[in-house]
């Protein structure tokens, strides 16, 4: 059962990269920022995502910067978008990385303890699941990349520049 759950996460995560890569590549960008994650923490607990199209991957909220939208609005939709959480201000940034898809291929990582409401439990179109995680207990079917990140925000990295 646990080569199942490896392969799916793999498979969920090369899905992921194809929507991404599609995304990229279509886009009108206005910022050097193309794409955005959010790490909700509460009481030591991260709120992690699950996509209907890459389901055995567990992500943190976030997604694309539409044209003429700032970095920071773009985090504060997505996190509403994909968990019901209104973010009222981002606490900071861990960092900013490159992806795979060229230059202007950058990811911003950002993190806020100062939101509110409640946990979307509805599924919508895009996300399937929500849950909250302890960050010193991550889920095994998390994405390495995130897993990074909010393992950076819990050493204290701030600033961070590097590949995603």
């Amino acid at each position: 059962m646990r080569i199942v759950r490896k392969f799916g996460m793999y498979l969920s995560l090369t899905i992921i990269s194809v929507v991404h890569a599609v995304r990229y590549w279509t886009s009108l960008r206005t910022s050097s920022i193309q794409g955005v994650r959010v790490i909700l923490v509460q009481d030591r607990k991260v709120v992690l995502v699950t996509h209907w199209y890459a389901p055995w991957t567990w992500t943190l909220p976030g997604g694309g910067v539409n044209k003429n939208e700032t970095p920071e609005a773009a985090a504060i939709r997505e996190v509403k978008e994909e968990t019901g959480f209104d973010v009222k201000s981002l606490a900071g940034e861990i960092g900013k990385y490159k992806g795979t898809w060229g230059r202007g291929d950058m990811v911003a990582v950002y993190y806020t303890g100062d939101f509110g409401g409640s946990l979307a439990l509805t599924p919508n179109i895009e996300i399937m699941g929500r849950s909250w995680f302890d960050i010193d207990n991550l889920p095994e079917e998390i994405s390495p990349a995130n897993r990074r990140r909010i393992e950076a925000y819990r050493d204290g990295v701030r600033g961070e520049v590097g590949k995603w």
